[in-house]
């Protein structure tokens, strides 16, 4: 008779065992799976964050070059060589961002970026120097705009 208590006590406690593990585990990955998905979304708000920052500067940048031409005056005045730095690293911003895709960010994100390339310099006869400002500022204001929304619809905010 005591062989069967002790063998039920044995039994018991390795059970009562077996669920304080289960349930840390599962504690565990509950919390493993937030942690997860805050940095997940963390990724996602500076992916956008990095595209309308690039964005805001090419549009920036093309203001400022019809507004000097409207103006007979250089861009970016004094600071001119750092000014095409706008340009420079706006370009490679949303260039790394198209090419990277869905990965990151939205399908309609991703949408808005390749419209945006298709509209820049769309209709514009050779030599048109402020025609092609003009259609690239339209095109990049527009994905900006558009840029905007997305962002917030996917992020949540």
């Amino acid at each position: 008779m005591n062989v069967d208590i002790n063998s039920q006590f044995i039994v018991s406690s390795i059970a009562a065992v077996a669920a304080v593990v289960a349930a840390g585990v599962s504690i565990y990955n509950a919390r493993f799976g937030r942690f997860s998905r805050q940095r997940w979304w963390e990724r996602k708000v500076d992916a956008y964050s990095q595209i309308i920052d690039a964005l805001s500067s090419l549009v920036y940048y093309y203001e400022e070059h019809m507004n000097a031409e409207l103006e007979c005056r250089k861009a970016g005045g004094q600071h001119s060589k750092g000014f095409e730095q706008f340009w420079h690293d706006g370009n490679i911003k949303i260039k790394t961002a198209t090419a990277i895709g869905a990965f990151l960010i939205s399908k309609e994100a991703e949408t808005a970026l390749q419209i945006m390339w298709k509209e820049k310099g769309k209709g514009i006869t050779y030599g048109d120097w402020y025609g092609a400002m003009e259609s690239d500022y339209n095109a990049t204001n527009a994905c900006l705009k558009t840029m905007v929304i997305v962002a917030k619809k996917d992020l949540g905010t």
